[in-house]
């Protein structure tokens, strides 16, 4: 008898730790996923559209980019890292306008919607949605300045959802071509 009631204690007792531990495991496991934010489906719908390919000419730079229905999370930041080139992009001195929806060659945008900064050596521009950019919108962020010395001009793109320690996703490159201005040589 006292045997049968150890071999049951044990049984229970083996089933229990095991259970313990299971989901101790998974607690540990889940813990600091449950706590970062990240595109399910990451936007990979990015563009840069620049109406004026010449050098020195004033330009409409637009930055579009589309977050899918089903991204599983919002668009908080987008990143733009200028690859290898002679001459740095001008983004101009003013903070972007945003729109939403099409793109479009004369749409305007509203102010304070995004802010756009540029790191200390002005090959990273990021820039910041406010309020962060929903699943099935496209926002479009124009700049206005002059366009730079002929050559191509390309970035890597990283895409930021909101929330808590957000993980990051790559885009994909960018590439505008500006020409040689041959009236002036």
């Amino acid at each position: 008898m006292l045997l049968a009631l150890n071999d049951r204690t044990n049984h229970h007792v083996t089933w229990f730790t095991s259970w313990l531990l299971s989901g101790l495991v998974l607690l540990m496991n889940s813990g600091p996923a449950l706590a970062q934010t990240f595109f399910r489906r990451p936007p990979t719908k990015v563009s840069i559209h620049n109406p004026s390919s010449t050098e020195g000419q004033r330009n409409r730079t637009t930055i579009s980019v589309r977050v899918p229905e089903d991204a599983g999370a919002e668009l908080e930041r987008l990143v733009l890292s200028q690859l290898t080139s002679l001459d740095q992009w001008t983004w101009g001195p003013k903070n972007p306008e945003v729109y939403l929806g099409e793109y479009s060659l004369r749409r305007r945008g509203e102010p304070g919607l995004g802010e756009a900064t540029m790191s200390q050596t002005d090959d990273e521009l990021s820039i910041r949605f406010d309020p962060a950019i929903q699943p099935g919108q496209q926002a479009n962020v124009v700049f206005r300045g002059f366009n730079p010395d002929a050559d191509i001009y390309q970035w890597a793109t990283e895409l930021i959802p909101a929330g808590s320690e957000p993980i990051a996703s790559d885009g994909p490159t960018l590439r505008v071509s500006i020409f040689r201005n041959d009236n002036f040589r």
